[in-house]
C-alpha cells in the first residue's frame, strides 16, 4: 500500500469515528418533562376538577411561590425522578403559582386551606378531596414515588367490587 492510500484510510476512518461520536452525543435522550395546568382562582380549579372527574382521573395540585426554594427542589428534584415519573402519568396535575399575592392567589389559598409551601393537595378519580393525604413541604422521590401509589388514590377493581355487593 502506499503512503497515499494509508493516509486516505486512516482519514477516512477518523472522520467515520468523529461523525458517529457527533450523532450519538447530539441524540442524548431528553429529560422527561412533567406538564401541569396552571390554575390562577378558585373558579379554574373547580373547572379543572370537574374534567379530571369527567375523566375519572386523580388530580394533584402543587401550590407553590417562585422564591420558594423547596417548591423548586420538588420540581427539579423530586418530580422528574425516575420513581415518581410514571406514577405522576396517571394524575391530572395543575399547578397555583401564588407567588404575586394577590386577592385571587389568597382566596386560593383560603379555600384549599394551604398555609405554606409546596403544598400537594389531591382528589380522587370522582372529583372528592383527600386532605388526609395533603403534603405540606418537600418531600423526596422515594417517599413520594410510594405516597403516590396509595389505594385511597387507586383503589383496586376487587374493593370496589366488594363495596358494591354490601
Amino acid at each position: 500500500m502506499t503512503i497515499k492510500v494509508k493516509f486516505t484510510l486512516i482519514s477516512l476512518t477518523l472522520i467515520i469515528v468523529a461523525a458517529v461520536s457527533v450523532y450519538s452525543l447530539s441524540f442524548k435522550p431528553s429529560p422527561k418533562v412533567l406538564t401541569f395546568t396552571s390554575v390562577n382562582s378558585i373558579s379554574e380549579l373547580n373547572h379543572a376538577l370537574n374534567i379530571a372527574a369527567q375523566q375519572q382521573r386523580p388530580v394533584i395540585l402543587d401550590v407553590y411561590a417562585e422564591w420558594c426554594s423547596p417548591c423548586i427542589a420538588l420540581t427539579q428534584q423530586t418530580f422528574p425522578d425516575a420513581n415518581v415519573f410514571p406514577h405522576l402519568n396517571k394524575f391530572t396535575r395543575l399547578k397555583a403559582n401564588v407567588t404575586a399575592n394577590s386577592s385571587a392567589d389568597i382566596a386560593l389559598m383560603q379555600h384549599l386551606k394551604v398555609i405554606g409551601f409546596p403544598s400537594l393537595l389531591f382528589w380522587d378519580s370522582q372529583g372528592n378531596s383527600l386532605p388526609q393525604i395533603k403534603i405540606s413541604g418537600f418531600i423526596n422521590a422515594d417517599n413520594f414515588s410510594h405516597h403516590l401509589q396509595q389505594s385511597i388514590l387507586f383503589p383496586s377493581s376487587s374493593s370496589i367490587s366488594q363495596n358494591n355487593t354490601q
